[in-house]
């Protein structure tokens, strides 16, 4: 699976290998990235996550790609783990769910609406997919900014109390 870049990042999809790392050797992990250590990654949530994900590309390795992305920022003097963010598994009914964060520091300067739009393209140039979905706390001013911003509309409730859904369509429907 090759990395996807937009004007400020480098986006490279987890594989089991580097997951693997992230769970077990946070080190070699940022090493294997070529990033400086960051003591914040991953978030508490994520970290609950990781066990599921490393499992899922370890039974099959063709969710590279539709599983989780690291984005990385390309400095002058060292690169830098923004965030992360991709998809909750393979395309099903033609539909794939993005979710993402952004690491504290690098919050409010548009890394999120950049690597959420490219991974958002990205999807859609695929046969199997119509649309791409996401869910947001309805109190989450931020998160549905860059939903807003990538194309994504509102239509309804999400999956939990609280949340929106929002769906963005292969052909503007």
């Amino acid at each position: 699976m090759n990395e996807l870049t937009t004007l400020r990042l480098r986006l490279v999809p987890a594989t089991a290998e580097l997951t693997r790392l992230e769970v077990e050797a946070r080190d070699r992990f940022f090493d294997q990235l070529q990033v400086a250590y960051a003591p914040d990654w991953p978030s508490e949530n994520l970290a609950a996550a990781l066990p599921i994900f490393l499992e899922a590309l370890d039974r099959d390795p063709s969710l590279v790609g539709w599983m989780a992305w690291y984005w990385i920022l390309e400095g002058p003097s060292a690169c830098e783990l923004v965030g992360g963010g991709g998809f909750k598994g393979k395309p099903m009914d033609g539909i794939v769910e993005i979710g993402y964060e952004t690491r504290p520091a690098f919050q409010r300067r548009g890394f999120a609406t950049e690597a959420v739009g490219r991974l958002t393209q990205w999807a859609l140039t695929h046969r199997t997919v119509d649309a791409v979905v996401a869910e947001a706390d309805a109190g989450n001013a931020a998160s549905i900014g860059i939903l807003r911003r990538t194309g994504f509309r509102e239509i309804g409730p999400g999956s939990d109390p609280g949340l929106r859904r929002y769906r963005l369509d292969k052909r503007g429907r």
